[in-house]
């Protein structure tokens, strides 16, 4: 259990850490309103007073599992904007990052998914930290290319909401809804081919 006395910063910082890793795994297996404070606290070795000390309620400490746990913390680290490169190579990068965080964190992100559907309690949360920001984070790598004339001018939301849809669809169905193992021969395949549609497009060259 946590001890009394007043804690160095490493202290405050590591016993924080421990809650946001207890609320990570409880809420990705049981959701917002499976999972307990009780249950968190007693995970990370500290009583549920010093969780609420923390983070003051249950739904802050959900808040801040969404902003510093979530798919999108890794994506974000892990994606470049090097406009130097070509950009075949840093979609195909980008996208090999983001399907690897999803599915290190697929529990909490299916759980996100279920309960912002089922909890209007957590529906905006979610939509605002997660969802919402997710996308202004890749809508604004669209930009940063098209700026540099690696990509056409066009809605930067868009184009952004076509590519994340294409890798969020195969992580789903293939992994989720089909339990199929992880084929990195096929994960190349797949990126390879959305980076082709993504850029070049399905119409015949020269065609209507």
């Amino acid at each position: 259990m946590e001890q009394g006395g007043a804690g160095t910063e490493h202290q405050a910082t590591s016993t924080r850490d421990r809650l946001l890793g207890a609320a990570l795994e409880a809420f990705g297996k049981k959701g917002f309103n499976g999972a307990t404070t009780k249950e968190i606290a007693r995970e990370a070795g500290v009583n549920e007073v010093t969780l609420f000390r923390y983070f003051g309620s249950k739904k802050a400490l959900f808040g801040a599992v969404i902003e510093e746990r979530s798919p999108l913390t890794q994506i974000k680290r892990a994606i470049s904007i090097d406009t130097a490169a070509s950009i075949d190579d840093i979609l195909i990068h980008n996208l090999h990052a983001v399907l690897e965080a999803l599915r290190a964190n697929k529990h909490l992100y299916m759980v996100l998914l279920g309960d912002a559907w089922r909890i209007p309690e957590t529906r905006a949360m979610i939509g605002d930290l997660a969802i919402r920001r997710g996308m202004s984070a890749v809508s604004e790598f669209i930009k940063v290319q098209m700026d540099a004339g690696k990509l056409r001018t066009m809605d930067p939301t868009v184009a952004g909401r076509a590519i994340m849809g294409m890798i969020q669809i195969y992580f789903l169905m293939d992994e989720l809804l089909e339990g199929k193992e992880i084929d990195p021969a096929e994960d190349e395949r797949i990126i390879n081919g959305f980076v082709s549609v993504f850029l070049d497009g399905m119409r015949p060259r020269g065609g209507e």
